[in-house]
């Protein structure tokens, strides 16, 4: 069985999904270093080996609007279309004070320490994997919301791992806690993102899946399926049927508007 849920954030109702587990997801055998090898992940932009270079560069603040997008990758918007990182950062940083409302988890949101670590973090682990910023960041926009306390997702299958932290990855750590030094909070969130994006024992993250794949998003199928139908990238495979679709949203420029994706079946 794959493991989902459904957070709805009090400043924009967006769908956020959680990933799959192990038993979809697979065993990742060296996460520690894992970087996007693959060459065609680095003209998709799946891969990038200067992630500050997207800090400023991107089609702006994009807009703030839902778009069905259906088939495979091809059909979704390219790189070219892709707001900047910093465009996405900015125009969020005040959701993520919020971040944690009706999420479950401790806390309303994110303090401005936590944030800026999240930030910091972000851009120091795209420069060890070569993973696009701001697909990390779109996946942990849809995993947590951004709230750095939020739950781990158990999963209902006793022999399987859980899920936690801010990209709900196999098996990895969890927040530290509000009540813990700066700098364990900074080192804990920090891994937090080291797992979702570069695996764990137990499972992939994303590197793992663009080389796999090559692009975003076949790769955000797979960290939330573990299969993927590439000629229906919202063929959930028992997961959640709008994460690819939620994820190029993100990436350009969606935040408050709703999310639609049910009427992109109609």
């Amino acid at each position: 069985m794959h493991l989902s849920q459904l957070i709805i954030s009090a400043s924009f109702l967006a769908a956020v999904a959680l990933a799959a587990p192990l038993d979809s997801r697979g065993s990742s055998t060296s996460p520690a270093n894992a970087k996007v090898t693959l060459a065609t992940a680095f003209t998709s932009g799946a891969g990038n080996k200067e992630p500050n270079a997207t800090i400023s560069v991107g089609i702006g603040k994009g807009a703030d609007t839902y778009t069905c997008y259906t088939g495979g990758w091809q059909s979704f918007p390219s790189s070219s279309k892709w707001v900047s990182f910093d465009a996405m950062w900015n125009k969020s940083t005040t959701y993520l004070k919020e971040s944690c409302a009706n999420t479950g988890a401790f806390s309303s949101g994110d303090s401005s320490a936590q944030i800026d670590n999240m930030y910091n973090s972000i851009l120091s682990v795209a420069s060890a994997s070569f993973v696009d910023p701001r697909f990390i960041y779109a996946t942990i926009l849809q995993e947590s919301s951004g709230c750095v306390n939020i739950d781990t997702s158990k999963n209902p299958d006793p022999s399987q791992p859980d899920n936690p932290g801010l990209m709900q990855s196999v098996a990895g750590v969890e927040f530290v806690g509000n009540s813990a030094s700066a700098s364990a909070q900074a080192s804990s969130i920090r891994q937090m993102i080291v797992d979702g994006t570069q695996g764990t024992a137990k499972g992939d993250g994303l590197v793992q899946c663009i080389n796999q794949y090559g692009n975003i998003y076949e790769a955000a199928r797979c960290y939330n399926s573990g299969q993927v139908n590439k000629s229906n990238l919202n063929d959930a495979e028992g997961a959640t049927p709008s994460y690819v679709t939620d994820i190029a949203n993100r990436m350009t420029g969606w935040l408050d508007a709703p999310q639609k994706f049910n009427s992109c079946r109609k």
